[in-house]
């Protein structure tokens, strides 16, 4: 497998992992339904806080971690150069 498949793979895992992660999570939210009839709303709140919430807090805070890195790789890149061409 070539690294164009490899990248291409690897960028189309992530959406699929999230719909299935979201399809799971309402088939979930419908059989607890079925389960504790009544209690709709409550169930239909914690479902989309545990579940959809949580892992949409983890993401946002490793997408900032990998912008973080990545701003400071850039910069410690350009100090080795400015220091490279002063010499």
């Amino acid at each position: 497998m070539n690294r164009v498949w490899k990248h291409f793979l690897k960028n189309l895992a992530w959406p699929v992992g999230i719909l299935a992660y979201v399809t799971a999570v309402s088939f979930g939210a419908a059989y607890a339904n079925t389960l504790f009839k009544g209690a709709g709303a409550f169930i239909a709140f914690v479902f989309a806080i545990a579940f959809v919430g949580l892992p949409v807090l983890v993401y946002l805070v490793r997408e900032m971690w990998i912008d973080a890195k990545e701003k400071v790789e850039r910069e410690n890149c350009d100090m080795l150069n400015t220091l490279k061409d002063n010499n």
